[in-house]
C-alpha cells in the first residue's frame, strides 16, 4: 500500500504539472505580459494597434497628438533589466500627460523583428532617427542611464525627426527613494517644453472650443496657434503637387474644463472650423515666441493679400473711350493752364508798369490798386487751372494712360492701354 505522505507528494507534483501546462497553453494562445501591460493604460499610446493584429502597419495612434517613439536608455555600470524598468517608467508618464501618442521600444522592437532587422535594440540617434522615419513618428526620444555610487543619473534627448534638431535634453539624478517623483517631473518638464497639439471642437459668435483642457496642463490666458494641415499647392496646370500647414488664428484661452477649454480669437486672416487643429507650449517663454512669430506671419500674409488685387478685363473698345475721355479733358484742361499763364504774365507786367507810372506822377491810387487786384487774380486762376491739370495727370498715371519723363523739362508722354 502507498503511504499518505507518499499519495500527498505524488498529488501535489501532479497538481503542479498539470498547472505549468495549462499556464504554458494560456501564455502561448493568449496576450504577451507586454500587452497585459499595454492593456492596463488604455488611450495613453500603449496597446495602440500594431500591425500584427490591425493590418495597418500603424503602431501610433491617429489622434492628433505628436508621436513619440521611446528607444531603449542605454545602459551604464547599471544592468539591463533597470535600465529597461525605468524606461518603461519615463514612458508611462509620458503617456499620461495626454500630451502625445507613445510607442515605447518594445513595440518598436515587435515591429523591426519583421519589418528592419537593422532597427532592432536600436539606441543611438541616427538609427533612432530613421526608426522614428519608418514608423512615423514626430520626436524621438533617446537617452543613457548610469549607476553612480550615490545615486541614478539619466540624461535624456528628444530629437525632431523633421529636421534632426534636439527640442528638448536633461540630466537628472535620482535613488530609489525619490524615483517616481522625478520621473513624473521629467515626464511633465518635457511636456511643457514642446508641442501639444489638439482639435477645435465647435466655433461660435464668441470663439471655439477645444478638445485640451486642465488634464492637458492649459491654464486660464494661455494662447494657441489655430492651423489647417493639409492644405495643397498647385503647380501652373492645377495638379497638386504638395502639401502644407497654414496658420490662420490665434485664440486666448478664457474658460478651462478637465478635458475642453473656451478660447475667443485674438488675431485671424480665416474663421476657424471644427476639426482644424491648435498648438501651443505650456512653457510660458517658448509659447510667447510661437504666437510672436504667428502673428508676424499672419500680418505678413494679409498685407501681401491686400497688395495683390485681382485683374479687371474689359472690353477694348470701352477702355479705348475711356482713354479718350481722359485726353479730351486733360487737353481742354491744359490749354487752359496755359491760358491763364498767358495772362498771368500780362497782368504781372502791366501791374508793374502801372505801380512804376504812378511813382514818377501823381495817379489816383485807385489804378495801382485795381492794376494789383487783376495780376492777383489772373495768378490766382492760372494756379486753380494748374492744379486741375495736375490732378488729371495724377488719374492718367493711375490707369497708365501717360509716363512722366522727368528732367530740365518734364514731357507728358502718352500710352495706349490694350
Amino acid at each position: 500500500m502507498t503511504s499518505p505522505c507518499r499519495w500527498t507528494k505524488n498529488f501535489l507534483t501532479r497538481l503542479l504539472i498539470s498547472a505549468g501546462l495549462v499556464g504554458g497553453l494560456a501564455l502561448w494562445a493568449g496576450p504577451s505580459p507586454v500587452a497585459w501591460g499595454q492593456e492596463r493604460f488604455p488611450g495613453s499610446g500603449f496597446g495602440s494597434p500594431s500591425p500584427y493584429t490591425s493590418g495597418k502597419g500603424e503602431l501610433f495612434q491617429n489622434n492628433g497628438r505628436v508621436k513619440i517613439l521611446i528607444l531603449a536608455l542605454s545602459p551604464f555600470d547599471i544592468t539591463e533589466s533597470a535600465a529597461e524598468q525605468i524606461g518603461l517608467m519615463l514612458q508611462k508618464n509620458l503617456s499620461n500627460t495626454g500630451h502625445y501618442s507613445v510607442v515605447g521600444f518594445r513595440e518598436a522592437n515587435m515591429f523591426f523583428e519583421n519589418e528592419r532587422t537593422e532597427l532592432v535594440d536600436c539606441r543611438q540617434i541616427a538609427c533612432g532617427v530613421e526608426s522614428g522615419k519608418v514608423l512615423g513618428a514626430d520626436r524621438v526620444l533617446v537617452g543613457s542611464i548610469r549607476q553612480t555610487p550615490q545615486s541614478i543619473e539619466l540624461n535624456i534627448r528628444l530629437i525632431n525627426v523633421a529636421n534632426n534638431l534636439t527640442d528638448f535634453n536633461e540630466q537628472i539624478f535620482f535613488t530609489d527613494q525619490n524615483m517616481d517623483d522625478q520621473m513624473f517631473r521629467l515626464a511633465n518638464d518635457i511636456a511643457s517644453s514642446t508641442l501639444i497639439v489638439g482639435r477645435v471642437l465647435s466655433t461660435s459668435l464668441r470663439g471655439v472650443v477645444l478638445d485640451m483642457g486642465e488634464r492637458h496642463g492649459l491654464a486660464i490666458g494661455d494662447f494657441l496657434v489655430v492651423y489647417k494641415q493639409d492644405v495643397s499647392i498647385n503647380d501652373l496646370g492645377g495638379k497638386v503637387i504638395d502639401f502644407q500647414r497654414k496658420n490662420i488664428a490665434i485664440v486666448k484661452v478664457l474658460r478651462v474644463n478637465g478635458n475642453s477649454a473656451e478660447a475667443i480669437l485674438i488675431h485671424s486672416v480665416e474663421d476657424p472650423q471644427p476639426g482644424h487643429f491648435v498648438q501651443t507650449f505650456l512653457n510660458p517663454t517658448r509659447q510667447t515666441a510661437l504666437m510672436e512669430d504667428t502673428r508676424r506671419e499672419l500680418d505678413t500674409g494679409i498685407r501681401m493679400e491686400n497688395k495683390i488685387k485681382p485683374l479687371e478685363l474689359a472690353p477694348v473698345a470701352l477702355t479705348d473711350n475711356e482713354r479718350k475721355d481722359w485726353e479730351t479733358r486733360f487737353l481742354a484742361a491744359k490749354a487752359e493752364e496755359d491760358t491763364w499763364y498767358t495772362y498771368s504774365l500780362y497782368g504781372a507786367g502791366g501791374a508793374v508798369g502801372v505801380l512804376y507810372l504812378s511813382s514818377l506822377t501823381k495817379m489816383t491810387p485807385i489804378v495801382p490798386m485795381a492794376a494789383v487786384g487783376g495780376a492777383g487774380y489772373v495768378v490766382y486762376q492760372f494756379l486753380q487751372a494748374r492744379q486741375v491739370v495736375q490732378d488729371i495727370q495724377l488719374e492718367g498715371r493711375a490707369r497708365g494712360y501717360l509716363t512722366i519723363v522727368p528732367g530740365p523739362t518734364t514731357t507728358v508722354a502718352f500710352t495706349v492701354k490694350f
